[in-house]
């Protein structure tokens, strides 16, 4: 240690008697023009007015909104499938097709029925032409009665007339007895026979009115019979259906899920199900926001997704506020709309960026910022004469405020301004007043090279 000591030392002395050396001949050579720091190359960029965004980050779940799970209305032995698992497909495409055995045979038992009621209903149209028929001979034969008995009427009138003018010709001796006699037995017949006809009169009404009852209860039969073929029908339209679910479409545009637990020739049962399909076009993302971001919660904020890499962002829009607390969570249930995407499956974890408000700022990469005892600074390039006249650059030291984060990049609250041309590289290998040059023109900082916060 001792040795060491010494010749470190032995060589700061020789360092001082070479310096004192130098100086003597630089001395007696005359002045020399002091010999100029040699300028730092730097890349420099342009400040430009940027989007200062205040964001908070969260992570959701995704839900599909059109999801459904396909299952059959009838029982029944799977004897095809038209698709296979992860497959996209269109609304109305055919999934699955089963064997319709008992569907089959209610079908035709169902038109069977039809088939007898409708019989039913022919034989009571007969039976009502029967019955009208019936009643036109009826009421024929009531009218026919009816004109009987006012001839008949007539000639007892007559009658009458010829007996009593038969009286009084036999009592003034005009005529004989017998005239009378005549006269009396032609009345009594007249009468009989009108009395004879109004009997038959009263049996036409009597059948006429049991003629139209047959005819009313012919028509009821009949109404009662169509409201039975129409049961009938509907009964069949039914079962028909039922055969026509035989076959599983798609109700919705969508990817098919998992087929691995069914397969051709296995027997399902009613809502059992099959598989799922899933549009995942169109989701909705789930996420829970703690309650001291009740007051800016809002429908219509801006969200995007927080992807890792070159892979652009997803957007979106806050389109549901719970109007209640999550009592446990102490947060707000808010659902996020992302329309038209193709990336996001249902049920993902999905980091989200909600975007509270933006205003305009300036940003600065983070590798253009140094820290000196706990005060943030930038080297802006500035422009100065030589003693000589010529124009160079320095790069000045400027304090300045930084905000919040911006991805690869800090917003600056003071400092500096829109215009500034700031170093973005060497920035350890400067000082305040560094000659420097310029290396490479970087272009602007332009708005958009780091758009989001997180806070």
């Amino acid at each position: 240690m001792i040795a060491e000591h010494k010749l470190k030392s032995f060589s700061l002395l020789l360092s001082v008697i070479a310096l004192s050396t130098s100086s003597i001949l630089g001395g007696c050579g005359g002045k020399k023009e002091a010999q100029q720091p040699k300028a730092i190359a730097v890349k420099l960029a342009t400040i430009e007015s940027d989007t200062h965004v205040n964001s908070s980050e969260f992570i959701g779940t995704s839900t599909a909104r059109d999801r459904v799970s396909l299952a059959p209305r009838i029982d029944g032995r799977i004897i095809e499938i038209f698709v296979r698992q992860g497959q996209r497909v269109r609304k109305g495409d055919k999934i699955v097709r089963l064997e319709p055995t008992q569907a089959q045979e209610n079908v035709n038992a169902a038109n069977q029925s039809v088939n007898v009621e409708r019989a039913t209903l022919g034989q009571a149209l007969a039976e009502l032409r029967t019955a009208q028929a019936n009643r036109a001979v009826a009421a024929a034969q009531v009218k026919s009665a009816k004109a009987d008995l006012e001839n008949l009427g007539a000639e007892v009138e007559l009658a009458q007339i010829n007996m009593g003018r038969a009286k009084m010709l036999v009592k003034e001796g005009v005529q004989p007895q017998q005239n009378l006699d005549d006269a009396n037995r032609d009345l009594k017949t007249n009468i009989a026979q009108r009395n004879s006809r109004q009997e038959a009169l009263n049996a036409a009404v009597e059948s006429l009115e049991a003629s139209d009852r047959q005819v009313d209860q012919a028509r009821a039969s009949i109404a009662s019979q169509k409201a039975a073929v129409s049961r009938s029908a509907a009964e069949l339209k039914s079962v028909g259906q039922n055969l026509a679910f035989n076959t599983i479409s798609a109700p919705i545009d969508g990817v098919i899920g998992s087929f691995d637990e069914k397969k051709v020739g296995d027997y399902v049962s009613i809502g059992e199900q099959l598989t799922t399909l899933t549009n995942n076009q169109d989701l909705e993302l789930n996420i829970n926001i703690p309650i001291e971001n009740r007051d800016r919660l809002q429908r219509g904020l801006a969200t995007e997704t927080i992807e890792d890499g070159e892979t652009s962002s997803i957007k979106g829009t806050i389109s549901y506020v719970a109007p209640l607390v999550q009592q446990n969570a102490q947060s707000i249930l808010a659902k996020v709309t992302f329309p038209s995407q193709s990336r996001l499956r249902d049920r993902e974890y999905v980091r989200v960026r909600v975007i509270w408000d933006q205003n305009p700022g300036i940003l600065v990469p983070t590798t253009a910022i140094s820290t000196l005892g706990g005060q943030s600074f930038v080297y802006v390039a500035k422009e100065q004469k030589s003693e000589a006249g010529e124009a160079t650059l320095v790069a000045q030291q400027q304090p300045i405020k930084l905000g919040k984060i911006q991805n690869q990049a800090y917003q600056i609250l003071s400092g500096v301004q829109v215009g500034d041309r700031i170093a973005t590289s060497n920035i350890l290998s400067l000082k305040d007043s560094t000659p420097i040059t310029e290396a490479e023109t970087v272009g602007s900082l332009e708005a958009g090279e780091g758009q989001q916060q997180s806070n």
